[in-house]
C-alpha cells in the first residue's frame, strides 16, 4: 500500500516538475523572442535614423547634387525597413521625392562644388594655402617619441585597434578608437561626459569642422591633424570641443602650436591614429587608389610611439590580444583575393562621383580581411549588400582569400553574422572593456552568399546573392560586377 502511494507521490512531482520545466522552457523562449524583436527594432531604428540624416543633407543641398542611382539606393533602404511605421517612411519618403536630382549623364562634383565644410576638404586638404603654411612652418623630420596619452589613463575604458571592418567604413579602418568611461552614444551625448583630449607631443595642429552628416553631436564635432614634424603627425576625429586656442585657427584661419599633454579639445571619445609619411604600408598592392585619403598608406601602429611606461599603461586598456596590438589595415596580396577592390571604373577608394565623398561613397568597395580582435577568423565586406554595407564571417571559415587565386575557379561563400568572446568565455557586451581573444558564429543561419573568381592578378568578378543558400546559386548572373584593387 505504502509503495503504491510512494509510486502515486513520484508520478505527480514528475508530472509537475515537467510541467514547471516546460514552463520556464517556454518562458525563456518568449523572453529570448521578446529580446530579439526588441533588438531588431533598436537596429532599424538605428538604419532609419542614419537615412533621415543623409536625406536631410541631401535636402538642405543645391539642386542637383545627387543622381538617380544615389537617390533610388535611399528609396530601397527605406523600403526594406519593415519595424519602422510606415507613416515615418512615408514622410522620409516625401522629403526624398522633393530632392531635385542631377540631369543624367552630368558629374554631380563638376556641377555642384564643394562647400567650405566637405569631407573632402578635410581629406584632400583642399585649403592648400592654409595647408602649405603648416609645412612650411613645421620642423624636421621623421618620428617623435610621445610623452603624454591622447586621453589621461583614468578616463579611458577601452582603446580599439584599427582594422575594424564597421558598416560604411568596408575597408580596414585607418584609425584605432578611444572611449572615456563615461562614453555615450551621439543622441545621448551631452558636455557631462566629455574629457580631455591631450596632445601627445608638440607641434602644429590644423583643425576642420567635420560636415554636418558625419558629426558625432550637435555640440560640435572637429577633425583635428597635429603635425609633430613635417613627415609625421597624429589624426584626431571627432572631437566635439576645441580649446580656445584652436576656436582661433578652425577652418582656414592658419594653425596652432601645442606642446605635450595640452588639452586641445573634449569629447566622451575620439578616433586616433598616427602617420608617417617616410613610411608606405606594402600590404597595398595600388598605393594610387587612396589618393583620396592619401595618408592611409603611411598609417602606422598607434601604440609604438608612446614612451614608457605610458605605452604599457595603454596596452592595458586594448582590446586586442594578439600583435601587432595596434592592428593591421593592409592585407593586399598581389594575384590573390585577399585586402581591398573596388568596382572599376570607380575612382578607387573615392567612389562614385556622384556621391560627392558622403554617405554611400563606399557602396563600390570590397574587402576579404582578417578580423580586427581574431586575425585567424576572415571576414567578408560589403560596400552594397541588401542596399547597405554590411560585414559577414564566412561559414567554415574557409576557402582562406590568401590563397584564391585565378587557378582556384569560381569560390562560393556562405554569409554568416559572427560575435566575440572574452578571454573568460563570455559574450562581449562592446560598451565595455574585455580581452577579446575569439571570434565565432553563434549561429550557421546563412545571410547569403558572394560568388567570386579571379579572373586576372588584379582584377576579379563577384556577384552578391543575398537571401541565398550555395545550394540555390549556380552561376554568375547578369548583375556580376568586375572589381579591381
Amino acid at each position: 500500500m505504502k509503495r503504491g502511494i510512494i509510486s502515486i507521490l513520484l508520478l505527480i512531482t514528475l508530472i509537475l516538475t515537467a510541467c514547471t520545466t516546460q514552463e520556464k522552457k517556454s518562458m525563456l523562449e518568449n523572453s529570448s523572442s521578446q529580446l530579439d524583436k526588441e533588438q531588431k527594432y533598436q537596429d532599424e531604428q538605428e538604419k532609419f535614423n542614419d537615412i533621415k540624416k543623409e536625406i536631410d543633407y541631401w535636402s538642405s543641398q543645391k539642386e542637383g547634387s545627387i543622381g538617380k542611382e544615389h537617390h533610388d539606393r535611399l528609396l530601397q533602404r527605406l523600403n526594406d525597413l519593415k519595424e519602422i511605421s510606415p507613416a515615418e517612411i512615408e514622410l522620409s519618403k516625401q522629403k526624398l521625392d522633393a530632392i531635385v536630382l542631377a540631369e543624367e549623364g552630368k558629374n554631380t562634383i563638376t556641377e555642384n562644388k564643394y562647400q567650405n565644410n566637405t569631407l573632402q576638404q578635410i581629406n584632400d586638404g583642399s585649403n592648400k594655402e592654409e595647408h602649405g603654411k603648416v609645412l612650411g612652418s613645421c620642423q624636421g623630420s621623421g618620428p617623435v617619441t610621445f610623452s603624454a596619452a591622447p586621453m589621461k589613463i583614468e578616463e579611458i575604458e577601452k582603446i580599439e585597434p584599427m582594422g575594424l571592418m564597421i558598416g560604411g567604413h568596408v575597408t580596414p579602418i585607418d584609425h584605432g578608437y578611444y572611449s572615456g568611461k563615461k562614453w555615450k552614444t551621439p543622441s545621448e551625448r551631452n558636455e557631462e561626459e566629455f574629457v580631455d583630449v591631450l596632445a601627445p607631443a608638440a607641434g602644429l595642429v590644423e583643425v576642420r569642422s567635420m560636415p554636418s552628416i558625419y558629426a558625432s553631436s550637435k555640440i560640435g564635432d572637429y577633425r583635428l591633424i597635429l603635425r609633430h614634424t613635417c613627415t609625421f603627425y597624429t589624426i584626431f576625429i571627432h572631437v566635439n570641443q576645441i580649446s580656445e586656442k584652436l576656436q582661433k585657427v578652425a577652418d582656414g584661419k592658419g594653425f596652432a602650436k601645442v606642446e605635450a599633454g595640452e588639452v586641445i579639445g573634449k569629447a566622451p571619445g575620439f578616433d586616433f591614429s598616427v602617420q608617417n609619411d617616410e613610411v608606405t604600408l606594402k600590404g597595398f598592392v595600388v598605393p594610387s587608389s587612396y589618393d583620396a585619403e592619401e595618408w592611409k598608406i603611411h598609417t602606422i601602429d598607434m601604440f609604438d610611439s608612446f614612451s614608457e611606461p605610458l605605452r604599457t599603461q595603454l596596452l592595458e586598456k586594448d582590446i586586442r590580444q594578439v600583435l601587432p596590438r595596434g592592428g593591421k589595415i593592409d592585407y593586399d596580396i598581389d594575384g590573390k583575393l585577399v585586402g581591398n577592390w573596388f568596382e572599376e571604373g570607380t575612382n578607387g577608394y573615392f567612389g562614385k562621383k556622384e556621391y560627392n565623398r558622403m554617405p554611400g561613397y563606399w557602396k563600390t568597395h570590397v574587402a576579404f580581411a582578417y578580423d580586427a580582435y581574431d586575425p585567424s577568423f576572415i571576414i567578408v565586406s560589403l560596400g552594397d549588400f541588401a542596399a547597405e554595407a554590411q560585414q559577414f564571417a564566412i561559414l567554415g571559415n574557409k576557402p582562406d582569400p590568401k590563397d584564391v587565386e585565378v587557378d582556384s575557379g569560381t569560390i562560393k561563400y556562405e554569409l554568416v553574422n559572427y560575435d566575440y568572446k572574452t578571454d573568460s568565455s563570455q559574450n562581449w557586451d562592446r560598451r565595455h572593456f574585455a580581452k577579446i581573444t575569439k571570434a565565432y558564429v553563434p549561429n550557421n543561419n546563412v545571410e547569403g552568399v558572394v560568388l567570386v573568381q579571379m579572373i586576372e592578378k588584379r582584377k576579379m568578378k563577384m556577384e552578391v546573392f543575398p537571401n541565398k543558400k550555395a545550394s540555390q546559386v549556380s552561376a554568375f548572373t547578369d548583375k556580376a560586377k568586375i572589381y579591381v584593387r
